[in-house]
């Protein structure tokens, strides 16, 4: 669930729900917890100016991350469906992942280096502050490991707190870009520092697929000391900072077993067309039948959830589904006399691709159009197969399976 909020160099810019809850935890964290142990002089009000600015830097800060990525990929041919920002940080939705080992590492290190930049800039600005005013400038170094124990001397007059404000609000911008840039290096997907590790096993092994296996293993076996470090810290009583590890640890751990599945399966569908595995042996409507005739001699006699509208000579004009008999019911009390192609989904809307097409390119489609079924026309425009998603997923299973046992045969 999330909300389009912008579109940057044609990529869509979304706000996962999430962040409505983590923007208002990290103003009050900022507000109440932090910023008062390091400026005690402050109001009450200047506490939630840094607190919300600070959490809306952060999130910025996450976006221009995201946002190095996707130019960078965009220059290399590489399609970028959207930027998501969320609970854990930001992702950018790219189409197809490049397997050229050296534009994978530039478009995976391009980030942390976003971040490293905007953590330098803010320390620029903290020194500055620090020598117009005359304070002595304290590092980010000290402002993460003095755990409150370092105080900052207030100046005098409304000028020096609104530089000050100003300060504060810097000194978290160049910590917080300090440690997402650190924490992307870390090599383990989906993070960044595990496609720069894959892409420096892709150029030591020349196996694209082993590479990934590799570097899927390694960050699991991190995400694993992650969550036990957080364990521990929460029995020697940091339970705040153990708990966030072990939700750390175990994004990393989903995030990369997710990936290395949809991996398995994009290896076991390799070189496979739609052809190969379309159903050619379908039942469509065609879309002079009224609704009731739909309804008794289709819904209730065959039980499926969607069928294919066809003209009179075969071709594909749409799809109707029990989700549009539904939605028109309440709306239509003569509804059942209507014709299907008043109340179906139109061609334009359905998923049409070549025979041709391989089956890796089409899943990804199948997904980003939000579709059930792709349709297969022959030149002429009359359907002669139909794919579910579940479809090229069995398929995928048994590949899967036949290259275990097949495995097991060689190895013996």
């Amino acid at each position: 669930m999330s909300l389009k909020v912008a579109t940057i160099r044609k990529i869509p810019i979304r706000l996962h729900f999430t962040l409505i809850i983590v923007f208002f935890l990290i103003s009050w964290t900022l507000a109440v917890g932090i910023m008062p142990q390091f400026y005690p002089y402050l109001t009450y009000f200047d506490y939630w100016i840094v607190g919300i600015s600070g959490a809306g830097i952060l999130f910025i800060s996450v976006l221009l991350h995201e946002l190095a990525h996707s130019i960078l990929s965009l220059k290399y041919g590489l399609g970028v469906r959207q930027i998501l920002l969320f609970i854990f940080g930001g992702v950018s939705d790219i189409e197809e992942e490049t397997k050229d080992f050296r534009k994978e590492f530039k478009i995976a290190v391009v980030g942390p280096l976003t971040s490293f930049a905007l953590a330098g800039l803010f320390i620029l600005i903290e020194f500055l502050i620090s020598f117009f005013t005359g304070k002595s400038n304290i590092t980010f170094l000290d402002f993460i490991l003095s755990s409150g124990n370092i105080v900052i001397n207030s100046g005098q007059g409304d000028y020096f707190r609104i530089l000050t404000i100003i300060e504060a609000v810097a000194r978290y911008a160049s910590t917080i870009n300090l440690l997402l840039g650190i924490f992307n290096l870390i090599p383990a997907f989906p993070l960044d520092g595990g496609r720069i590790l894959r892409s420096f096993l892709v150029k030591l092994k020349k196996d694209y697929f082993q590479a990934t296996k590799i570097s899927v293993q390694i960050g699991i076996g991190i995400s694993y000391g992650i969550i036990f470090f957080g364990f521990i810290s929460i029995l020697n009583g940091a339970f705040i900072g153990g708990f966030w590890l072990i939700i750390i640890g175990w994004f990393i751990n989903s995030g990369a077993q997710a990936y290395w599945q949809q991996q398995e399966i994009t290896k076991a569908l390799e070189g496979l067309k739609l052809k190969d595995i379309m159903n050619t042996n379908f039942i469509a409507v065609e879309q002079d039948t009224s609704l009731k005739e739909l309804i008794d001699n289709y819904f209730n006699i065959y039980r499926k959830s969607a069928f294919p509208v066809v003209d009179s000579d075969g071709k594909l004009v749409g799809m109707i589904s029990t989700n549009e008999v539904v939605k028109y019911q309440d709306k239509d009390k003569n509804l059942l006399d209507k014709k299907v192609n008043k109340v179906m989904i139109p061609f334009s809307e359905l998923l049409i691709l070549d025979a041709e097409d391989e089956v890796n390119h089409a899943l990804p489609q199948l997904i980003k159009k939000g579709s059930s079924r792709i349709y297969i026309n022959d030149y002429n425009g009359k359907l002669i197969g139909i794919i579910s998603k579940s479809d090229i997923l069995n398929v995928a299973k048994e590949k899967q399976e036949y290259m275990k046992l097949s495995k097991g045969f060689i190895d013996k």
